[in-house]
């Protein structure tokens, strides 16, 4: 009777501390993939299926200094643009209807309350049938290539301005020319007359 006792007790024993080691396992691959998502440069956020917040990385909280109840309104919230906001939504939800990849640059409120540009990818991933499990969104500040686009505008603009001015001025000097002459013509013959 001991000895079956004690074999159970070992038994019990041995799965209790497979079952910590276990959790411990799975706290450590938990902590490795959180790690990995909180270095990632940009904002990341995992929506469910049908398209509503559901967990975001911190750097997404510190961006917008909202809790995550209060982004999970993000549609409803000054958190997009307000002229990218229709845009937005119309594409989010025709990507969550038809489950195909969501691409989309639009301005995000900042908890200072000035608005940056992103770039929003999000994927869908999917379970072994193809049904959609769940949304992975990466969100990239792009307000430095935004500023660069619009500086190499400006500057292309002034370019084909100047070049406008340089070719007025040559076609002037180019008439100014023969007409000079030609003036030049008349008046010696004026004087010969």
């Amino acid at each position: 009777y001991w000895f079956r006792l004690s074999c159970f007790a070992a038994f019990v024993a041995l799965l209790w501390a497979l079952h910590r080691w276990r959790i411990h396992q799975l706290k450590s691959q938990e902590k490795r993939l959180r790690d990995v998502v909180e270095t990632i440069p940009g904002l990341v956020t995992m929506m469910t299926r049908d398209g509503h917040v559901e967990l975001v990385s911190k750097q997404v909280l510190e961006y917008f200094g909202r809790s995550l109840e209060e982004l999970k309104m993000w549609g409803t919230t000054d958190a997009v643009h307000p002229d990218d906001l229709p845009r937005v939504i119309a594409g989010w939800q025709h990507s969550v209807k038809s489950g195909i990849p969501y691409e989309v640059e639009h301005r995000l409120r900042r908890s200072d309350g000035s608005y940056r540009w992103f770039q929003l990818r999000g994927m869908p991933f999917r379970d072994a049938e193809g049904s959609i499990v769940r949304w992975y969104n990466l969100l990239t500040d792009i307000e430095d290539r935004k500023h660069a686009e619009q500086l190499q505008a400006d500057v292309t603009h002034a370019s084909r301005v100047s070049t406008m001015g340089e070719l007025v001025a040559s076609i002037s000097h180019e008439l100014a020319q023969p007409i000079t002459v030609t003036t030049a013509h008349a008046k010696a013959s004026l004087r010969w007359l």
